[in-house]
């Protein structure tokens, strides 16, 4: 066996928001349909992603036969500068008359979006992710007087990515770095990316 040793690359950050609302009424098996529009928000100050993970064992002749690990869902944990407000009501299902937006205690299923998130890497390439699936739940919110020392305090937001029903992802990822990657950071964010099918069409490749 021959010793090969690989140079490591390091994340080195994390850049723009992206946000694309699905057109695909409620939980359905059917192919999911997205807005033209991905809006693209320069306000991320850290975000932390927490898969939630089960695991199965089965032990046979005293042995361990069978590890197997699902990841059902993701947890994204955003501090955020700021967020759009265009965006904040349609996270959250607002349609404001004259500006004004009612909430009630009725049970509510809220929109459904995918999430969009480039990392730049520390030998200038980037990895991007798709969320296709995400949810928002509703946060805290604390409001204080402003100082001699002006501050814009962080708003924490967590959303949730689950499967698509459709065929089960949960999470797309582009590695610009990885052998034979073809395809830019700028296309793969231009529209939400959740199936293998999609590369073909998308972004085909020229003799």
């Amino acid at each position: 066996m021959m010793k090969k040793q690989e140079a490591i690359q390091y994340t080195i950050g994390v850049e723009d928001l992206h946000i694309c609302f699905q057109l695909t009424e409620g939980d359905t098996a059917t192919v999911p349909t997205y807005e033209e529009d991905v809006y693209a928000q320069t306000n991320i100050t850290d975000v932390t992603i927490t898969p939630n993970i089960s695991n199965f064992t089965k032990y046979a002749s005293n042995k361990k036969i069978i590890n197997i690990t699902k990841n059902s869902s993701y947890a994204l944990a955003f501090n955020l500068a700021g967020l759009s407000r265009v965006v904040k009501d349609k996270m959250l299902g607002k349609t404001p008359v004259r500006g004004v937006a009612f909430t009630n205690a009725t049970p509510t299923t809220y929109p459904k979006f995918a999430v969009g998130l480039p990392m730049p890497t520390s030998d200038g390439k980037k990895v991007l992710r798709w969320y296709p699936n995400c949810t928002i739940t509703p946060t805290a919110e604390t409001f204080a007087t402003q100082n001699e020392e002006m501050t814009v305090n962080d708003v924490a937001y967590t959303i949730t990515a689950d499967p698509l029903l459709f065929n089960d992802v949960t999470e797309v990822e582009l590695d610009t770095g990885r052998e034979g990657a073809d395809i830019t950071a700028d296309e793969f964010l231009a529209q939400v990316v959740y199936d293998e099918s999609q590369l073909e069409t998308l972004f085909p490749v020229t003799p």
